[in-house]
């Protein structure tokens, strides 16, 4: 079970490391992300067409750094769902907030956006 208490989940961004579906090469990604039950849901704004998307949707693992704290995490992709929105819109409030307050990126988010949950396997430990 994952202590979710020990994770910074005010910190700005997450790193995700994912394995290149061609090249099997490592990346890392810096990524928005709020807070799942048992790990976290990352977005990409200009739909599922990043690296690090196309990587979870080919094999649907990867490692989650938060501050000085990583995961092996498996994800999977929320297709339009009451849950999708809802996660999109607490994506809007800590993003847009952020960023000034005047911009509403949600429309575009709603019609757009690709959305992982990340449920945290283990931690590894360095």
């Amino acid at each position: 079970m994952v202590d979710m208490d020990r994770l910074d989940l005010d910190a700005r961004h997450c790193w995700l490391t994912t394995t290149g579906r061609i090249t099997a090469k490592r990346h890392t990604s810096e990524l928005w992300f709020v807070p799942a039950d048992g790990g976290i849901f990352l977005m990409s704004g200009s739909g599922g067409l990043r690296q690090w998307c196309l990587d979870l949707e080919s094999e649907e693992q990867g490692v989650v750094r938060i501050g000085d704290q990583r995961w092996h995490a498996r994800s999977a992709k929320l297709e339009e769902s009451p849950t999708r929105t809802a996660v999109l819109e607490l994506f809007h409030d800590k993003y847009d907030e952020y960023d000034g307050g005047d911009r509403n990126r949600l429309p575009t988010w709603l019609e757009e956006a690709a959305v992982f949950r990340l449920v945290f396997l283990r931690e590894v430990l360095i």
